[in-house]
């Protein structure tokens, strides 16, 4: 009775992930404003990770993953020992908080006892509702606030709300249930290769039907977030697993065609629909775009002025907005984000020598999938792991905000679990 509930309760947890409900309760601020990178908050999926830690005891991993461990624990123990050495220790603290919660679902995840199919499963269904809040989004171009589900009020017509701009419209982004547009894509692209993975196991005509649902919604919201990164992400992963299979002379299962295939028309209808906003996010020249661009290699500008507060061991996790603000105070808060890369985040946040641990951490779950790239969990799992380099390529969330590290977590522990299930 006890594992049956810990396993639903997990399985909550994923399903949940999306939902950003929380309770805040303290802020670091910068110029006097509270800033959303310094938030003291407790998520309700990291409550519900607690309950589950409690629930199933002794952690049991899985088998031949005893490299990858202990690489995690040295990274879980570098981001500590930063902390000591961080000029904003309130906004460490609040970052070392969403850490702690990353890890335990990490050991949840890659435990014997649980079922990566149904985490898999769980994590697809926990996306149709904010897909089809997405659509509501961009089709009526706003969206209502709700405190309990986490949502913030989002409108078109506003400045400060994530849309795209053409020269005669502006068309809100879809958001679905996350902050911003291009979280919600990068759960789009981790969904879309999980989705691939398990519509490998179809046996059944209303498997079919039922696994054809999230294809459509998927594709559609892929482009609606209008998230350059996660196209790129989902393009260049999709190309490498068909790649993996031209090579090693694996041919598509039969029963998966007719997936691709509606998924593919979802695109392409979707594309023809908003192709104007679709060709807007790549023309430099149109105000929203070139704003985006102008920020961006602002950031870049900035970085070696916040690598050299501490080159070695970082300015300290969840305050590389803060060190911004300390180098150039005259801005506001809303103008202090973190790199968008999170390669170039975690060196500015932990240091080298943090860098390096982080690198053989990922290093050791690559080798997993690499040692079995002849079998299709080795290939989903190379797969999936270049999506996620790619989101990282072009965004911080994934290291600095929990819907990210989230995401993180449980696009590793899927790699590794498909690597071990071959």
């Amino acid at each position: 009775m006890r594992e049956k509930l810990t396993e639903i309760f997990l399985l909550l947890t994923i399903f949940l992930l999306p939902w950003q409900t929380r309770w805040i309760f303290s802020f670091a601020m910068i110029g006097g404003e509270a800033s959303q990178y310094g938030t003291l908050s407790l998520y309700a999926t990291e409550f519900i990770i607690f309950i589950v830690v409690l629930l199933r005891g002794k952690w049991q991993p899985i088998e031949g993953i005893k490299k990858i461990i202990q690489a995690g624990y040295f990274l879980f123990g570098t981001v500590f020992f930063s902390l000591a050495f961080t000029s904003f220790f309130l906004a460490g603290i609040a970052q070392i908080f969403h850490f702690i919660f990353a890890f335990a679902l990490f050991t949840l995840l890659c435990d014997v006892r649980t079922n990566i199919k149904s985490v898999g499963i769980a994590f697809i269904a926990g996306l149709i509702i904010p897909s089809v809040l997405g659509l509501w989004q961009v089709i009526f171009g706003a969206s209502p606030a709700s405190t309990f589900f986490g949502l913030s009020a989002q409108d078109a017509k506003f400045a400060g709300t994530a849309v795209v701009e053409t020269a005669t419209s502006r068309t809100l982004r879809a958001h679905g249930s996350f902050p911003h547009p291009n979280i919600f894509g990068g759960y789009i692209a981790v969904s879309l290769v999980s989705l691939s993975w398990i519509v490998r196991m179809i046996k059944t005509k209303k498997q079919l039907i039922i696994s054809s649902i999230p294809a459509i919604l998927f594709s559609v919201t892929l482009i609606i977030t209008f998230s350059r990164g996660a196209w790129i992400a989902v393009i260049v992963g999709f190309l490498i697993l068909l790649s993996f299979m031209f090579v090693r002379r694996r041919a598509v299962p039969s029963r998966v065609i007719p997936i691709m295939i509606i998924g593919f028309v979802s695109l392409i209808a979707t594309f023809i629909i908003f192709y104007p906003q679709i060709f807007a996010r790549f023309e430099p020249g149109l105000r929203v775009e070139k704003i985006s661009i102008e920020e961006r290699v602002s950031q870049y500008s900035w970085f070696d002025d916040v690598l050299r507060h501490n080159p070695l061991f970082g300015v300290g996790p969840g305050a590389y907005t803060f060190a911004l603000q300390a180098i150039d105070p005259e801005k506001e808060v809303w103008n202090y984000q973190p790199i968008h890369n999170i390669f170039l985040l975690i060196l500015g946040e932990i240091g080298i020598f943090g860098f390096i641990v982080f690198l053989n951490f990922i290093l050791r779950v690559d080798q997993i999938s690499a040692r079995v790239s002849k079998q299709a969990g080795g290939m989903f799992g190379l797969t999936l792991g270049v999506v996620l380099i790619i989101l990282g390529l072009f965004d911080h969330y994934l290291w600095s905000l929990w819907p990210g590290l989230a995401l993180g977590v449980v696009g590793i522990s899927l790699i590794i679990q498909w690597s071990k299930q071959t």
